[in-house]
């Protein structure tokens, strides 16, 4: 037996998957159930890629047994993926019986393929390995087709939780540049476009049988694997945060009560902080402490940014960040580099910072900074 350059792919995905979850089982990063989750999806993910390995260098045919494994294992990274990003997110998050749920795809297939294929003789299982058209699935077009649609529908589950907290995140952070999990959100979007195509493809192979070979189908895997290990690998490495704990309590902060009262006197008084004391300065306010500062529950200061000032708490913060960045820029007494000025005006990121500037007023810093001193253009009070 030879490898292919696919066969070498595979195999490289399957170590790197195994040896981030390697990473994750020491003893200072398996403390967080979020860690743990991550290190079953690696090996569930592994168990998958070793399902295309073994169909496309033909060990399946020579080891029938071993057949159907790695399919199995991998349906379990569905469930995984999605408790992954909430342990991520949720402060409190804690395994709990009724998570059991979300291996009911792992039990219901592993008892049809017992039934259907491992019970069977040697040479039912050599027949079916030969009849089959993807790698990992019997030859009924409806389980495949039902594999593939609960594994999208946990994907998807999965996308919209992580989209619902990157609003959360605003009404609470006013800087979220590590709190963020749009890579992510990315990462399981072009995951999601695989198992679609995936599925198109097992329509394909049962309904016309002429869809690709054995080689187009492992190639694709294996290219598929090699990116979503090392997307998530970078990614990680980037934000490095995600190993030691990235949560985010929103509901303790925002749970509304019935018939929420707007409150002007409150609307005042916030006015009169961010105008006398400016605590947006701070580049990492909560909303939790501003409450604190105008003495008042974090709900109801998020219900007068929303109503009172049109915006969130990030947008509500970084206005007011902006018009300091404004001020600071156009004064000719002030010589700080733009980044100086970014720091003092409360941002700590500079990329945050100049999409922002250019998005509200149409400049750059230093082309806004040219035009305020040279040209008498001042949009911004002075300070």
């Amino acid at each position: 037996m030879y490898l292919t350059l696919t066969d070498l792919v595979l195999l490289t995905s399957i170590i790197q998957s195994l040896s981030l979850a390697f990473f994750l089982l020491l003893p200072f990063n398996i403390r967080l159930v979020s860690n743990r989750l991550l290190v079953a999806t690696l090996v569930f993910f592994a168990a998958g890629l070793g399902e295309i390995f073994l169909y496309g260098s033909g060990l399946a045919l020579e080891h029938p047994n071993f057949a159907y494994l790695g399919t199995l294992i991998g349906l379990l990274q569905a469930g995984t993926l999605y408790l992954y990003a909430q342990s991520l997110m949720y402060q409190g998050f804690r395994l709990r019986k009724e998570h059991f749920v979300h291996t009911l795809l792992f039990w219901v297939v592993g008892a049809i393929f017992l039934v259907e294929y491992y019970l069977q003789p040697t040479d039912t299982k050599m027949q079916i390995l030969l009849e089959r058209d993807h790698p990992g699935v019997l030859t009924s077009p409806l389980l495949a087709v039902t594999i593939h649609a609960v594994f999208l529908g946990y994907l998807y589950a999965t996308i919209r939780t992580i989209n619902r907290f990157g609003l959360g995140l605003l009404q609470i952070f006013s800087s979220i540049e590590n709190k963020q999990l749009a890579w992510l959100r990315m990462l399981l979007i072009g995951y999601a476009v695989a198992w679609t195509v995936s599925m198109f493809y097992c329509l394909t192979a049962h309904v016309s049988r002429s869809a690709p070979g054995t080689e187009w189908v492992a190639g694709v895997g294996a290219v598929t694997g090699f990116v979503f290990i090392n997307f998530l690998m970078v990614n990680s490495l980037r934000q490095p945060v995600i190993f030691s704990g990235l949560a985010a309590d929103q509901a303790a902060l925002l749970e509304e009560e019935t018939a929420p009262r707007f409150d002007q006197t409150l609307k005042t008084r916030l006015e009169r902080q961010m105008h006398e004391e400016k605590p947006y300065l701070y580049s990492n306010l909560t909303l939790e402490q501003l409450a604190r500062k105008v003495e008042a529950h974090p709900r109801e200061v998020s219900r007068v940014i929303n109503q009172g000032f049109g915006c969130n708490f990030f947008e509500f913060i970084s206005g007011h960040r902006l018009e300091e960045a404004k001020a600071r820029l156009a004064d000719p007494a002030n010589n700080s580099n733009i980044l100086q000025i970014m720091y003092d005006s409360g941002f700590n990121s500079k990329s945050v910072f100049n999409t922002a500037f250019k998005k509200d007023v149409g400049l750059t810093p230093s082309e806004y900074r040219h035009r305020a001193r040279h040209d008498h253009i001042g949009t911004g009070p002075q300070s």
